[in-house]
């Protein structure tokens, strides 16, 4: 695991390396172990690296035997090992043990073709010097990030973070005014684009080639939503399924350091726990956040997991101080609808201080298997809009527990009836998921209002959504999961949150050939009736205390009250009519409405909304201001 940087321009560069070391440095908690450059007329690039795989010889830039091309990677290959034997035999000498090394081999003998026999998590760069060819690809699911931006005399920069790409003269940090409206319309923004203007992402599944010619983009790999179903018993399917997870297991734990787990007690990272205790010779170190209110506190079922495997369980409470709110946007570079990075900023603090670097975690189960209630909602959209009845009505009940009147439900129902003419959307599997943002227009400032409307419409599809029409609702919503939050929110958190301290994160759910195999699974093995991820439950059935399987999905994160209330102080000071105004998003009084609202009316929970503003007046205060 590292951070990579990049300077091209084909018509020549200054030997002056000022830039590229201010945007290495701007990348030095990806990789504290070691700093590395290659720079030449056309070139420069930087590297710093996180030791985990052969972590004596395997200092990058690495070059190729005649040192034509050289190769500066983040992200681990799981299946190096056996690509090393077949290059060997192919006459391919190695002068290191490493990944990086085997990547650099297997481009030079395969092509970009290479991409597809890697089975891992990346984002790599390689130069040949002789062909004037750079070479960037990014990985199937886009787990290891890459930015990429061009300035106007033609020199491309990239980089892991966007930070490094900031430390270039030639780039003046400026909002891309459309990623706010997403933000308030999706809960995050739209993938190419960043919030910052003329910055985006290296799309996953893509691979790069830039020479004097011109740039070329090409698609390497995306979920087959043709692909046939698979057939068998759910027995079977199931059987198949947890075969395929313990290969994502086995093979992400291979590292020449240490590996610990995330343990949140929920089924993803239980699952985890469970398989890589089964596979571990020895005792396996889980890491566990705990927080002082019940109601979303999951240490109860953290330790029932740990105890049940034996694992070396390191509790600590989730806390917030100003210095941590800073790094929460300043690392993950862009605002946020929820505070689910605060939990993951403090885990990779924790699992650091215990010196480990490496951690697996359950992200992308609920992404690809329906994990979230957004689903079941869909369903029961469907099923109410065949036709109103009390019974109908009645159901809504079972799908959201908290309901303890028959007003509430059918004020849900009422909701949920007909939305989709009343909120109109881009696809009928996005509706709803941030409804409290429906009224984002009065937020808005009138001047900000007016930058939104000169903006041509926003496509938040970089797929066509029409070549998913084939297949169930459901089946269409995880695939737009996978190519919206996923990307967006989930990949993004994680690497963000723990690269900050210097710890990779593995999300073993998202090994590329269990991605596979979850979409080639009939829709309801995954979301059966109200019961989600049901082919995870059911093939961990034998695996996971029984209670683990059974229990209710609880988010990782705390309260947006809680959190107000913690940073009361900096949050008056960025919501205050002066900040507010200053930045120009928000209308200034009908904020200070909002928190009047939430100040006095504890029944009327807008700390939701609240959060959202700070977080953007925050990433205004660390980025333009």
């Amino acid at each position: 695991m590292c951070g990579i940087a990049g300077i091209y321009q084909s018509s020549g560069l200054s030997p002056d390396l000022t830039v590229i070391k201010r945007m290495s440095r701007a990348l030095a908690h990806r990789g504290p172990d070691q700093e590395g450059y290659h720079c030449d007329e056309v070139v420069q690039l930087a590297v710093r690296r996180l030791r985990i795989i052969d972590v004596h010889t395997g200092d990058q830039p690495i070059y190729s035997p005649d040192r034509s091309s050289c190769i500066v990677f983040n992200g681990e290959i799981y299946n190096y090992r056996q690509l090393r034997q077949e290059l060997e035999q192919r006459g391919y000498s190695f002068s290191t043990q490493s990944d990086t090394e085997v990547v650099l081999a297997a481009y030079r003998t395969w092509g970009p073709a290479c991409l597809n026999r890697l089975n891992g998590m990346f984002a790599v760069c390689i130069w040949n010097s002789h062909s004037r060819e750079l070479f960037l690809a990014r990985d199937r699911l886009g787990i290891k990030p890459l930015f990429i931006t061009q300035l106007a005399d033609g020199t491309v920069l990239f980089a892991s973070e966007i930070k490094a790409l900031l430390q270039h003269p030639g780039i003046t940090a400026e909002l891309y005014p459309t990623a706010i409206d997403n933000l308030l319309t999706y809960g995050f923004n739209i993938a190419p684009y960043t919030f910052f203007k003329g910055i985006q992402q290296v799309l996953p599944g893509h691979w790069i080639t830039l020479t004097p010619a011109g740039g070329v983009m090409e698609q390497y790999w995306d979920i087959d939503m043709n692909a046939p179903l698979l057939e068998g018993s759910p027995d079977e399917l199931a059987e198949l399924f947890r075969h395929q997870f313990e290969q994502s297991v086995r093979s992400g734990i291979v590292a020449d350091v240490p590996v610990a787990a995330y343990l949140s007690g929920g089924i993803d990272s239980s699952s985890v726990v469970g398989m890589y205790s089964r596979l571990s010779p020895g005792k396996v170190t889980t890491i566990t956040i705990t927080f002082d209110h019940a109601s979303y506190d999951e240490s109860a079922y953290s330790r029932k997991v740990s105890s049940f495997f034996g694992t070396q369980n390191i509790e600590f409470p989730c806390s917030l101080t100003p210095d941590v709110i800073h790094r929460l946007i300043y690392h993950l570079e862009n605002p946020l609808v929820s505070l689910l990075n605060l939990p993951l900023l403090l885990l990779a603090e924790k699992t650091r201080q215990q010196g480990i670097k490496v951690v697996l975690t359950g992200d992308g189960a609920d992404e690809i298997l329906g994990g979230y209630d957004y689903f079941k909602l869909l369903k029961a959209m469907r099923f109410i809009e065949r036709g109103e009845s009390r019974f109908r009505k009645n159901i809504l009940r079972k799908i959201f527990p908290q309901l303890a009147t028959p007003d509430a439900a059918e004020l849900h129902y009422i909701y949920l009836y007909d939305a989709g003419a009343r909120f109109p959307c881009a696809h009928p599997a996005l509706p709803y998921r941030f409804q409290e943002f429906q009224d984002k227009n009065r937020l808005y400032s009138a001047e900000f209002k007016e930058i939104l409307a000169d903006l041509p419409p926003d496509n938040p599809f970089f797929f066509d959504p029409e070549a998913l029409a084939h297949r169930p609702l459901i089946d269409q919503a995880l695939y737009i999961e996978a190519k919206m939050r996923l990307l967006n929110l989930t990949l993004p958190l994680a690497d963000t949150m723990s690269m900050a301290h210097s710890v990779e994160v593995r999300p073993l759910f998202l090994d590329h050939k269990l991605v596979e195999l979850a979409f080639r699974l009939p829709h309801h093995l995954k979301v059966q009736g109200l019961s989600e991820k049901h082919i995870l439950k059911k093939s961990m059935a034998g695996l996971l205390p029984p209670d683990i399987c059974t229990r209710r999905k609880q988010p990782l994160t705390p309260p947006a009250r809680w959190f107000l209330e913690q940073a009361r102080d900096r949050v008056q000071e960025l919501l205050s009519p002066e900040r507010i105004r200053a930045a120009g998003y928000f209308d200034p009084v009908f904020v200070q409405e909002l928190y009047a609202v939430y100040r006095s009316s504890p029944l009327t929970d807008v700390s939701g909304v609240l959060v959202v503003v700070f977080f953007i007046q925050l990433w205004h205060d660390i980025f333009l201001a």
